[in-house]
């Protein structure tokens, strides 16, 4: 069986580290959107009951009033708000030594490092002439500039924990050190029903990708490819990713976690909640903006097949990721390392490694570990007559005297001395 693969301690807390610090830097933009627009307008902005196009109601339209002044612009976006969570949940996993910490710090990292340099292209190239944020005034502000710079610092620490994390994965258990607690992979149904969810994810952001190159390049009425995926001209927020970004971002990210989930390793749990803890905050959102606005059962006449893709889009984000917090969130199976990788092994540290602790009792039926008597406890009567010495259970690696393991696919007592 192959060694199993985990995250070392000092990858583990250095990551952790890093991660941190892109904890701190979203937690600084969104308050920054707290206190100079207000919890109320934050709300509205990420409701759909305002828009910063407009400066006011959604309704309104800000195209003569040249934009809302870059200070009274918002920086953050509903995947910001997950992205804090994310990136808080794999601080705690790292530095309080979790199984899920590698898989959690690797999500964290790769959507820091994504919606950062999307931050830090749009903001480097927004003027007053070339406008990449919908309703944004002058290009030469301040806070834009502190956004950029910011993104900026961000970007290469996203690299450096990009590098420590693989860098620092190690084989479980390491010879001659103590094992510590076993790793431990989805339980029961778990993984199936994550590898779906995610692999849903993954084909709903491949469908949006196809459809929209059909409704560009098929019908020429489509949004140009350029802005699809960069966002100029269409992001509302300074810290804002563009559609086609996000799906390019995810969906690699939730294949990976499909495939993981799918063979159930070790790392599986770690990524199957990363994307879920960014995913909910933004369907919830997007439903209470559907809501609010009373849209969520209109489709148009524009787009209706793309409206009806981002209804499926949403409802699959809330419910699946409900159902990934709620089942990897529980406690998963440890897994079995070296002889008893089998199923039905002991666990690798365990008392009498090979054998049964002292005293417990083993099956009648069915094949006795190496070294364990096939009848009543350990250090009992064997076979042929032999006590096992002093009344202990025999050394590991060596059958007591007489106890010889049964052949395979036998049943019932061992032949006689």
């Amino acid at each position: 069986m192959p060694h199993i693969r985990v995250l070392g301690k000092g990858a583990r807390i250095t990551a952790g580290t890093l991660c941190l610090l892109f904890l701190l830097h979203t937690l600084y933009w969104l308050g920054h959107d707290l206190v100079t627009a207000g919890p109320g307008m934050v709300w509205d902005l990420w409701t759909g009951g305002a828009s910063p196009a407009s400066g006011g109601s959604a309704g309104s339209s800000g195209a003569g009033g040249g934009g809302v002044p870059a200070a009274a612009y918002p920086a953050t976006t509903p995947y910001d708000v997950g992205l804090a969570v994310l990136q808080g949940a794999a601080v705690a996993a790292a530095f309080a030594g979790r199984r899920t910490a590698g898989g959690l710090l690797a999500v964290a990292t790769a959507l820091t490092f994504s919606m950062r340099v999307q931050a830090v292209v749009s903001t480097g190239n927004h003027t007053s002439a070339n406008r990449w944020f919908l309703g944004l005034g002058d290009g030469d502000d301040a806070t834009l500039m502190a956004v950029f710079v910011s993104a900026g610092l961000v970007v290469p620490l996203a690299l450096v924990a990009a590098v420590v994390l693989p860098a620092g994965i190690r084989a479980w258990p390491r010879p001659g050190t103590a094992p510590g607690a076993p790793p431990v992979r989805p339980a029961g149904p778990a993984g199936p029903v994550a590898a779906i969810v995610l692999g849903v994810l993954t084909l709903l952001s491949a469908a949006w990708i196809c459809y929209m190159l059909v409704q560009t390049l098929g019908s020429g009425y489509g949004v140009p490819l350029d802005v699809l995926f960069t966002g100029r001209g269409l992001l509302l927020a300074m810290l804002g990713l563009a559609p086609g970004w996000a799906w390019l971002t995810f969906l690699p990210l939730c294949a990976a976690g499909a495939l993981l989930a799918a063979t159930r390793r070790v790392s599986a749990r770690g990524f199957a909640l990363g994307p879920a803890l960014v995913l909910l905050p933004v369907a919830f959102l997007g439903m209470c903006g559907y809501l609010r606005t009373g849209t969520l059962f209109e489709l148009g006449d524009v787009a209706p097949g793309g409206a009806l893709l981002s209804r499926a889009q949403m409802v699959v984000e809330l419910v699946g990721s409900v159902l990934l917090l709620v089942l990897m969130g529980r406690s998963g199976e440890p897994v079995q390392s070296g002889m008893a990788g089998a199923v039905g092994g002991s666990v690798y540290g365990a008392p009498g490694y090979g054998a049964p602790a002292y005293g417990a009792p083993v099956p009648a039926y069915g094949n006795p570990a190496y070294g364990a008597s096939a009848h009543g406890a350990a250090g009992g009567p064997v076979p042929g007559g032999f006590p096992a010495p002093g009344g202990h259970p025999a050394p590991d690696g060596y059958p007591a005297p007489g106890a010889y393991p049964t052949p395979q696919g036998g049943f019932g007592p061992p032949p006689a001395g």
